[in-house]
């Protein structure tokens, strides 16, 4: 085990983690939120260029036509082929584990070619709350983080202060560092998976704040190569110990430009039982 954990704290039986901590009244105070009725899509075009790791393959797409001569209906339909961590995606708490145990102590060698039985992605249903966005790039004064420079809790905590946002039990807290960008300036070097993210402090940091899920706007979420060599430490930290969420490969582009810091979240992944993430399109109301 590694400190801190939420294992056992929802019951031994509990799939949904950190979930549990989002409450009607945290949804009904971030319904509050929104003013002007301005809505921002926080999610990734799905097409064979679509962003994923390089163990991934890109996603397929067909499409088939019917054509039938009038007064008869006509159609057509898709046929997509894909990882469901491709674009803008959330990882389930079946995505990540160590030494054989899932979060909430399920057993890894469950696992197999029909998916998770524990802690599958149809779990989540859905995520509405308040959403926090910190715009990391903008108080640096830069475009864009550069490739392994790590964000820590500390700055993540001085950025709200700059921007007068407090962090609250049940937010989403979702960190520009500006790197999204590099998927159009320059694509090969985005696909090399060295990017810049929150550091492995930001376990804590999320558990102190008790926070539902933590996105960003690269491929990982944290940052790449990783400190000291603790290879995937947010994810292990935040998705198997503690049973909270990423969601990875985020736009916020649109969102920070408007300077828009606190908003109504709102995510549904697909209903895929046993599955072990999902592609997403969350949006921000504000």
């Amino acid at each position: 085990m590694t400190a801190p954990n939420n294992w056992g704290r929802w019951g031994a039986d509990d799939e949904r983690g950190t979930l549990n901590i989002l409450l009607p009244e945290h949804v009904r105070h971030a319904a509050s939120l929104v003013k002007t009725g301005r809505v921002f899509s926080l999610g990734l075009d799905l097409s064979p260029e679509a962003p994923k790791t390089p163990t991934r393959n890109a996603l397929w797409h067909r499409a088939s036509k019917t054509e039938r001569p009038g007064p008869a209906m006509s159609s057509a339909d898709d046929l997509i082929l894909m990882h469901t961590h491709t674009a803008t995606h959330l990882d389930a708490l079946c995505h990540v584990w160590v030494d054989g145990a899932l979060y909430n102590g399920y057993p890894s060698s469950e696992i197999d070619h029909t998916g998770a039985p524990r802690n599958g992605v149809h779990n989540v249903q859905s995520i509405a709350g308040r959403g926090v966005l910190l715009d990391v790039a903008r108080l640096r004064g830069v475009d864009y983080l550069e490739p392994g420079q790590a964000i820590s809790a500390a700055e993540l905590d001085a950025v709200a202060r700059a921007q007068a946002v407090e962090i609250r039990p049940g937010d989403i807290v979702l960190v520009r560092t500006g790197w999204i960008q590099m998927l159009t300036r320059d694509r090969a070097r985005f696909d090399r998976m060295d990017e810049p993210g929150p550091g492995r402090d930001t376990v804590e940091w999320f558990r102190q704040h008790e926070l539902i899920a933590l996105g960003a706007d690269n491929c990982a979420v944290e940052v790449l190569p990783p400190e000291d060599g603790i290879q995937m430490a947010v994810h292990v930290g935040v998705i198997r110990d503690l049973g909270g969420y990423l969601i990875e490969y985020l736009d916020l582009e649109e969102l920070a430009a408007a300077r828009v810091y606190e908003f109504l979240f709102v995510l549904a992944p697909l209903r895929l039982v046993r599955g072990i993430g999902s592609p997403v399109n969350p949006i921000a109301i504000a």
